[in-house]
């Protein structure tokens, strides 16, 4: 059995989701997986990622940039990951890619943009939307509520309402990176 690791940072929850979602589609297809949030596992924790046939990292996007222990991490395992013996996938969540019309921008910006500053490369990439969640037991901030909803409204013409969650990934999408990540195993 072919076994993957799914590595991932997040700061409201979507990218935690969208792994998960990865998580089940892999394992549809008779894939062993470890789901591990960087933000919970130690260091040493971390299997050696030489241990699987193939490894996807995911980050959450905010203010263009990725979580801090998903960057620290790529930077400390750069040379594990350019010189791989197992497929190598990235993928993003953010409002960006929301938009179909703009998954291509997301990607070219938050991906390829920093994987080439860093110097990674990559197998498969995709840039997924992002989940919006109004309510009091959001993990957003008050200020980044705001600046959201105005967002929406002003780009969208949406009517943001209080305590409803915006669900802007496509799942379909979802389920394609993880089936073509699986074929490449």
């Amino acid at each position: 059995m072919k076994k993957v690791l799914i590595l991932y940072g997040t700061r409201y929850g979507t990218t935690r989701d969208t792994s998960e979602k990865i998580c089940d589609f892999l394992m549809k297809k008779e894939i062993e997986v470890s789901l591990m949030d960087i933000a919970e596992e130690q260091e040493n924790q971390i299997p050696t990622l030489n241990e699987f046939e193939g490894v996807l990292i995911g980050t959450g996007i905010k203010i263009t940039m990725w979580t801090k222990k998903i960057k620290k991490f790529t930077k400390k395992h750069l040379k594990e990951l350019e010189k791989r013996n197992f497929k190598f996938g990235f993928f993003v969540c953010c409002g960006t890619a929301s938009k179909k019309e703009k998954i291509n921008e997301a990607k070219a910006s938050y991906i390829d943009k920093k994987m080439g500053k860093i110097g990674l490369t990559y197998d498969i990439a995709d840039a997924f939307g992002a989940i919006y969640d109004f309510s009091e037991t959001s993990l957003l901030s008050n200020m980044t509520k705001k600046m959201i909803k105005s967002g929406l409204i002003k780009e969208e013409g949406w009517e943001c309402v209080e305590d409803k969650l915006y669900d802007l990934r496509d799942l379909g999408q979802i389920q394609k990176y993880a089936e073509d990540f699986a074929a490449l195993l």
